[in-house]
């Protein structure tokens, strides 16, 4: 009986030592399949295949070069249009934001007198936007050398915009851009009858100190290079605003026709 007892009071015991030892082997085996896994897993990813982490490097890579390409092409667009005059070529500058300086302005109003034809002129503006001008008026249309600014300023006071330049190197991809805007200005019905689109002259202007410039009765635009949106805006609000509104006739003037230094 006290045998018996003593078996009794022992057998706790051991089933206590014996669910230890289970756990501790059950942990151990855990411990050991987590370690194997983890092994297997950055075996995988950095042995047979590309590493998470160069596998990140390497989009970061391509990114990297993605947005450098990008961004150099778009400073090169900038700078090239900045270079070569502006937003002319692209364009797409002058949609996000013009790089173009352009200066706006409503100018007092000079007397409109008629003087001779090819007599020299001072105005007050430059270019000019009204005053003394030739009693001969230039026909609108695109011209290839230098109008007499007393003949196209007589334009202006029936109402015409001009678009002038001064390239001294030449520009005649932007010339093209904005014949090509021109050309897109809607229908003006008051030029119809006179079988004209529209009431606009494009001439190169050797005396002007910007680049591009345009002009109406009272008003200027002058801006470093082109810019087509503010041109458009320009022209619509300003053309047919001359004190006498009159779209047709004009001469179609000619350079070999000319008076040898005409206005100067």
């Amino acid at each position: 009986m006290p045998s018996f007892a003593r078996h009794v009071r022992r057998a706790p015991a051991l089933t206590f030592a014996v669910s230890i030892f289970a756990v501790l082997t059950a942990c151990s085996s855990s411990d050991s399949d987590a370690s194997n896994d983890s092994s297997n897993a950055t075996g995988s990813s950095g042995g047979n295949g590309p590493s998470s982490s160069d596998t990140a490097n390497s989009d970061s890579a391509t990114t990297g070069g993605t947005t450098d390409q990008g961004s150099t092409a778009a400073t090169g667009t900038a700078s090239g249009g900045t270079a070569s005059g502006g937003t002319a070529s692209g364009g797409a500058a002058g949609a996000a934001g013009s790089v173009c300086a352009i200066d706006v302005a409503s100018h007092a109003l000079d007397p409109a007198i008629h003087v001779t034809e090819c007599s020299h002129i001072d105005y007050s503006s430059n270019p000019p936007s009204s005053g003394r001008h030739y009693d001969v008026w230039a026909f609108y249309q695109t011209y290839d050398f230098p109008i007499p600014r007393g003949y196209w300023v007589h334009s202006l006071e029936h109402g015409a915009v001009v678009f002038s330049y001064n390239c001294p190197e030449g520009c005649p991809d932007e010339v093209a851009q904005v014949e090509s805007l021109i050309a897109s200005l809607p229908v003006d019905p008051r030029c119809v009858p006179y079988d004209l689109d529209r009431q606009v002259i494009l001439t190169p202007d050797p005396l002007l100190d910007t680049r591009w410039a345009l002009s109406s009765w009272g008003h200027t635009l002058r801006a470093d290079c082109v810019d087509e949106t503010a041109f458009e805006e320009f022209y619509e609000s300003n053309v047919a605003h001359g004190p006498e509104d009159i779209c047709g006739g004009g001469a179609a003037l000619t350079e070999a026709a000319l008076a040898p230094n005409c206005g100067e």
